[in-house]
């Protein structure tokens, strides 16, 4: 049977999930791997929508084996699409179906669905190419456990002040021209949660790295890092890394963290990896 899911369906939806994306051939980029994870995030984005407009689901026997779900902005009519996720090969043929219903009840017509696809995951793949999106860019998720993570102190490193917020705008816009949070939006979220560490000699800025812990859910994302390009292949890059996961690794709730680098991104892949950062799963994003 195929059926909108309803808020109901939270804690079985949020187990199947996990389930699949504990599983390289079913996993989905947008939306985590823990049950915790995924069950806050369904109640936290999916906000343009009721969720029963947002997420479609096929029971069998009582039991979730199939469902997809649209993250919708109705801005642009895009959506990052969570899914399709599948129980196994044999539920894929529920699929068109259940496409065909979700977008039938947005509002307005979804223009761009976004998908992020585990390139092991060839039913999601398949799918996506059905329905007619193409291929534009492979991501590399990376991983570290507070139990890998050594901890390093640096004496130029210490939260952003005001001497250097005009050096970290400056420095950040520069290097993020067309990014989600601009310098302003960072600093208007800044709290004891959300901090800006700044790598400075000499009275002068040199780099940053913003990162915000959520203790609730125990997760902690490296938003941004950054390092002026005279100052560049000095260190200065792995030092911040690393002081930035000292920091959230100072929550007994965050355990391990996660981040997304495009695979083109050497220089980036590299830090990452120096700082004890292991790739664990290759992602294709799909529109």
């Amino acid at each position: 049977m195929i059926r909108m899911a309803t808020t109901l369906d939270f804690e079985e939806l949020a187990y199947f999930l996990s389930s699949c994306n504990a599983n390289s051939r079913r996993h989905i980029g947008y939306c985590g791997q823990g049950e915790q994870e995924i069950r806050s995030t369904l109640r936290q984005e999916f906000s343009d929508l009721p969720f029963e407009n947002s997420m479609i689901i096929a029971v069998e026997n009582e039991q979730i084996v199939a469902a997809i779900g649209l993250d919708f902005d109705k801005d642009d009519q895009s959506a990052e699409v969570w899914g399709p996720f599948v129980q196994n090969d044999e539920t894929e043929v529920l699929l068109p179906e259940m496409w065909m219903k979700l977008c039938q009840q947005l509002p307005i017509a979804l223009k761009h669905p976004q998908f992020f696809i585990n390139i092991e995951n060839e039913v999601a793949i398949a799918f996506t190419k059905n329905i007619g999106a193409k291929m534009s860019g492979h991501h590399y998720i990376l991983h570290i456990e507070r139990l890998n993570h050594k901890f390093e102190s640096s004496k130029h490193i210490h939260k952003l002040d005001s001497n250097n917020v005009e050096g970290f705008q400056n420095l950040h816009d520069l290097a993020f021209p067309k990014t989600y949070y601009n310098a302003q939006t960072i600093l208007s979220r800044l709290n004891e949660n959300r901090v800006v560490f700044c790598y400075v000699d000499h009275e002068e800025i040199k780099g940053y790295v913003y990162v915000e812990a959520d203790a609730e859910n125990g997760e902690g994302t490296i938003e941004y890092i950054a390092v002026d390009v005279r100052f560049r292949k000095q260190g200065i890059g792995r030092k911040l890394l690393l002081h930035g996961l000292d920091f959230l690794f100072t929550y007994d709730s965050i355990a391990e963290i996660s981040l997304t680098v495009q695979r083109n991104e050497s220089g980036a892949i590299h830090l990452y990896e120096s700082a004890g950062f292991d790739i664990v799963h290759e992602l294709v994003f799909m529109k």
